[in-house]
């Protein structure tokens, strides 16, 4: 099982650009993929049990084992490569 952690917060500029464009592409080309969104502020050990020190953050999670890290600078067609790849790989 494949899913999406996006951690963000109201206070980041990017997370708020972001998000709604990942969610778009993530949740139409991959309705099988869980994408859950993590609000650092409200869910403060949950970012440090993930290592998340700076946002965003994108963690692909496979068996909810981290496959793939998204730090701050990427893009959405990175994350969609990814997630291309390891579908193709559980097939």
């Amino acid at each position: 099982m494949i899913e999406l952690l996006f951690f963000s917060s109201r206070t980041c500029s990017v997370c708020q650009v972001l998000k709604p464009k990942l969610l778009t592409s993530v949740t139409t080309q991959f309705p099988d993929i869980k994408f859950t969104i993590i609000d650092v502020e409200q869910q403060q050990e949950l970012a440090a049990q993930h290592l998340v020190f700076t946002l965003p953050v994108v963690l692909i999670m496979v068996y909810k084992k981290e496959q793939y890290r998204f730090i701050k600078s990427f893009s959405v067609n990175e994350v969609i490569d990814k997630l291309e790849r390891l579908q193709q790989l559980m097939r």
